[in-house]
């Protein structure tokens, strides 16, 4: 390193901002497939959504609104486990 520079520094990421970044990314895929199934159910591409998230049984209100929770949880979990992950790693070996 050359005198009077700057160490390098090392990548951080917003944990909260990707975990909101992910939840926003997750909620808006759940809408547009529940959409996407109101639209062509014979598609089946909602299936998807009904298998893995709990509780859902298809359509109706309560199913969307819990779909679009679980959404906004996982995604912003995701996210923000992600980003700790990623800081950690980066610190120690960036």
């Amino acid at each position: 390193m050359r005198p009077g520079a700057a160490a390098a520094e090392v990548p951080q990421v917003s944990a909260p901002a990707l975990g909101m970044t992910l939840a926003a990314f997750a909620a808006l895929s759940f809408l547009l497939c529940v959409l996407l199934g109101a639209v062509s159910p014979d598609w089946g591409l909602h299936r998807p959504w009904l298998q893995f998230y709990l509780g859902l049984t298809g359509f109706d209100l309560r199913s969307i609104v819990l779909g679009l929770a679980q959404s906004l949880v996982y995604g912003g979990h995701a996210g923000v486990l992600t980003g700790l992950l990623f800081n950690f790693f980066s610190r120690r070996l960036g």
